[in-house]
């Protein structure tokens, strides 16, 4: 199976560059007192970690890449809206 991007893959490599570069910029500001926010940072790019990993899972039972790309989308709105209310 050759790689092909999805809607999942691809949201998570935007959320894990973002992550990467929030944390290499603030890193002064995430690491005061106890450091909670630099395990927050590594707390949020193992979520993003669990993301990909369903992803190669998904590609591996579907063949279709419709619905992998539909699955992935549900996913990625779901993991959005977890972000957004969490």
């Amino acid at each position: 199976m050759t790689f092909k991007p999805s809607i999942l893959n691809v949201a998570v490599g935007i959320f894990l560059t973002g992550i990467i570069i929030y944390t290499i910029f603030n890193y002064g500001q995430l690491s005061e007192g106890e450091g909670w926010g630099v395990v927050a940072m590594v707390g949020l790019f193992g979520f993003g970690l669990i993301l990909l990993i369903l992803d190669f899972v998904l590609q591996k039972i579907f063949n279709n890449r419709t619905t992998i790309n539909i699955i992935g989308a549900v996913v990625t709105a779901i993991a959005i809206l977890l972000l957004l209310v969490t």
